[in-house]
């Protein structure tokens, strides 16, 4: 099964839409990571296709905040984003608002892949914590016993992978060892066999559909592969002037709109 990996769609539309169109025919399911609103001009519209699209979707913090949840105080948000979730609070129908509420916030074990957990930020904190070190990788991978783990929030791709180091290997595959966590390079556009074992596990992040941080502009997503299990990155630009337009007309913070051209 080829499922299209999509996460922190920020309420931009047009990338969700360039992403979709992208992907066209390379993929059976469609699985989202959650933060669907947020930031962005047009959180109806995604929460709409999203509803109408995907399989299986997990809650993000924005969501979580625009919702008013416990556990999360927009006061706690930088000041930019506060404001755009004050204004999505405002601007969201009441449909959608409980379309967004009945999207799980514990990570979620799909029924066709039965060895793979996904979330939005992490297993130990699945709507805030940011995976983003290997350290902070390795404590995590500590808390769940799939082999992969799909994770967003970070809005930057990227591969952890978990070796276990095993010393004085018995015969009978007993032994101690060490668990080390590195870093894997992402090369858009170029499928990477995901090596997964007892002894080596994965974490997975497609990066930003709406909302880049990797310094490249166009929309990020992924394409997994579970016949010959395989991970691809993939980039597609899209037309940032058009989401920056409906920002302005939106009255929303002037550096949301300007980060979009630089993917940070």
């Amino acid at each position: 099964m080829r499922i299209l990996i999509i996460s922190d769609i920020h309420a931009n539309f047009v990338a969700l839409e360039s992403v979709v169109a992208d992907a066209q025919g390379r993929y059976d399911a469609v699985w989202c990571l959650g933060d669907v609103v947020g930031y962005g001009p047009m959180p109806n519209e995604c929460v709409q296709l999203v509803e109408e699209l995907v399989d299986y979707v997990v809650i993000g913090n924005h969501d979580w905040a625009v919702l008013g949840r416990p556990g999360i105080d927009v006061d706690d948000f930088n000041p930019m984003a506060r404001e755009a979730v004050l204004w999505t609070r405002k601007v969201l129908t009441a449909s959608n608002r409980a379309l967004l509420d009945s999207f799980p916030d514990v990570p979620v074990q799909p029924l066709e892949v039965p060895d793979l957990l996904f979330t939005h930020a992490s297993p130990r904190e699945p709507v805030w914590e940011y995976v983003q070190t290997p350290m902070i990788a390795l404590e995590n991978f500590a808390l769940f016993d799939e082999k992969i783990c799909l994770v967003g929030h970070t809005h930057k791709p990227v591969i952890y992978r978990w070796r276990l180091e095993r010393a004085g290997e018995a015969e009978d595959g007993g032994g101690t060892g060490a668990a080390t966590v590195d870093q894997l390079p992402i090369r858009p556009e170029e499928p990477v066999y995901l090596d997964v074992s007892a002894d080596q596990r994965l974490i997975l992040n497609p990066g930003s559909v709406g909302q880049p941080r990797d310094n490249d502009p166009r929309a990020a997503y992924a394409i997994l592969d579970t016949d010959p299990m395989t991970w691809e990155a993939r980039r597609v630009a899209y037309p940032i002037d058009l989401t920056q337009s409906q920002m302005r007309a939106a009255h929303l913070p002037r550096r949301l709109i300007d980060r979009l051209n630089y993917g940070w």
